[in-house]
């Protein structure tokens, strides 16, 4: 796994230039499922007035989260405390595993049938050269754990001299292989624009992206140069390089995330870590991203990506464990869909959101600064000042709570009084509003 520095400000993405605007947030088009790929989950800054915002299913956006995991290193706590990490996995909350294949190794067949058993499932990387008997090998020792196949892993990378027909072949091999399973197919994650370009159309069900910040915020504007893909390093330019590829398919982010071990490339602080991860998911469902699988679970040692993890190599959590857990737990819900919540939110441009539903009569909203916190230049942090934020109702809601999350990613949640309005002071937290009608 390779950086890919390139990022941000989500597709479509409207930023209002006064400090404050009123909006009365509506009506993006959401699909019937909820599903990422085919809306945008929040109003953009500056629109009109409209009667609605349209939320998707607060369920389906616990679904799109995932993590990636390397059960095949044997000599770490993912080969040495299986039952550790099982536990560090259920109760992170995601269903979603990102791996590679292991033809032959019944041990780690067991393991993954185990975690499907339990509702988790599996985007399985094909290895280079890896044979349809090999994966017919491993599809039916590990079966039902694969979610998808996924192309090979920054093969741009690899040194092959022949690497962009090697890897169209293998494509259509993968493709080939999965539609018998059935199992649906992640494109190929490449490390640049040029690299998707010689690539071209391959067969796909989704596009894969890898979308690293180098240590600024995920909703940067990015801070390379500028062509018809976008700004380089913003969120929009990775997905837009990303479809050369795959077209409109739904864009699934196989890898992002943040190193917080000081002196290593780009890191930034625990908390800072913590903040900026919840963002990243909330700002990939915004624009459409339909899977967000973070690096990683467990930090495995020294390089540039050592201190990925959401746990440090003693399986402890860091904060960011504690915050993306105590997220998923709280939006999970059986009755979640997709319904349309009457409210005007009043902010500056500085301020971000997502709408999600519980249930018919049960939203979430999520707000928050999309703003920097930390200078990757020069290692230091920067001031971020609350920002009045004003949520109004046409009727005051039956229940109100507000749930904020502390530097160690622990949640805090208050009741408040039923009221129409509620004034709010938001900073690069994530602050969520539950709202009941």
């Amino acid at each position: 796994m390779q950086p890919q520095w390139n990022r941000s400000s989500p597709v479509a993405r409207i930023r209002s230039a006064a400090f404050l605007v009123a909006l009365v947030v509506a009506g993006a088009a959401c699909s019937g499922t909820g599903s990422a790929g085919s809306r945008l989950g929040a109003a953009p800054l500056g629109h009109r007035a409209r009667p609605a915002e349209a939320a998707s299913s607060s369920q389906a956006f616990v679904d799109s989260i995932g993590v990636n995991v390397h059960f095949g290193d044997a000599n770490d706590p993912y080969g040495q405390q299986p039952q550790r990490i099982a536990a560090l996995i259920a109760k992170l909350g995601v269903h979603h595993l990102r791996d590679g294949t292991f033809p032959g190794e019944a041990n780690l067949c067991a393991l993954d049938q185990a975690y499907a058993a339990n509702g988790v499932f599996f985007d399985f990387i094909v290895s280079p050269g890896e044979a349809d008997s090999q994966l017919s090998q491993w599809q039916a020792c590990s079966q039902p754990a694969a979610d998808a196949y996924e192309g090979y892993n920054e093969y741009d990378l690899s040194g092959d001299p022949n690497w962009v027909a090697d890897l169209q072949a293998a494509q259509q091999q993968i493709w080939s292989f999965a539609r018998g399973v059935p199992a649906l197919v992640t494109g190929p994650a490449l490390t640049t624009e040029s690299a998707y370009g010689e690539v071209g159309p391959v067969p796909a069900n989704e596009g894969n992206m890898h979308d690293y910040f180098a240590g600024r915020n995920p909703g940067t504007p990015g801070w390379g140069g500028t062509d018809g893909f976008g700004t380089y390093g913003s969120m929009a330019y990775d997905i837009a390089i990303a479809q050369q590829t795959t077209g409109g398919a739904p864009m699934w982010a196989t890898e992002t995330g943040y190193g917080d071990q000081p002196g290593t490339p780009y890191y930034v602080p625990p908390a800072t870590k913590m903040r900026y991860t919840l963002r990243t998911m909330l700002l990939h469902w915004n624009a459409g991203v339909a899977r967000t699988y973070v690096y990683e679970l467990l930090d495995e040692g020294g390089g540039s990506f050592g201190s990925y993890g959401l746990v440090d190599a003693a399986t402890q959590p860091k904060p960011a464990f504690y915050a993306v857990s105590a997220l998923l737990a709280h939006l999970a819900s059986k009755n979640a869909t997709s319904a349309d919540l009457n409210y005007q939110l009043e902010a500056g441009s500085s301020i971000d959101h997502t709408l999600l539903a519980k249930s018919a009569a049960h939203f979430v909203l999520a707000v928050w600064q999309e703003v920097p916190e930390w200078d990757p230049n020069t290692d230091q942090p920067l001031p971020v000042y609350p920002q009045p934020v004003s949520v109004s109702f046409p009727n005051a809601p039956r229940k109100l709570s507000i749930t904020t999350f502390s530097d160690a990613g622990l949640p805090a949640t208050q009741r408040v009084p039923p009221q129409t309005t509620l004034n709010l002071n938001v900073d690069g937290g994530v602050t969520l509003v539950d709202i009941v009608p």
